[in-house]
């Protein structure tokens, strides 16, 4: 199990667009785009530097059918490639 006790924060520079059940988010600075499902779009949208990854997990179980350690486990290989992209930073580790 990955550390839950991580806050993530949105990198400046990334947007996104919320179209029904789907995002698109753009980091601006790498050109880069992706599409975002709705367990997704959830997930970044709680990013807020505010909330650490098990209080995001406790607020989404609510909305899925999956207990917090189904869910912590489908959310890591995504967590992390959102961290290696510079789309979400540690709060205590933001870029200057």
């Amino acid at each position: 199990m990955f550390d839950t006790s991580v806050t993530w924060k949105l990198d400046k520079n990334v947007r996104y667009r919320r179209l029904l059940d789907e995002a698109v988010l753009i980091h601006q600075q790498q050109a880069e785009a992706l599409v975002l499902n709705d367990t997704a779009v959830a997930f970044v949208e709680l990013c807020d530097g505010q909330r650490n990854t098990s209080v995001i997990i406790g607020k989404m179980i609510g909305t899925y059918a999956v207990d917090s350690d189904g869910l912590a486990k489908d959310l890591e290989p995504f967590i992390d490639e959102l961290a290696s992209c510079g789309i979400i930073h540690r709060v205590d580790a933001e870029p200057s």
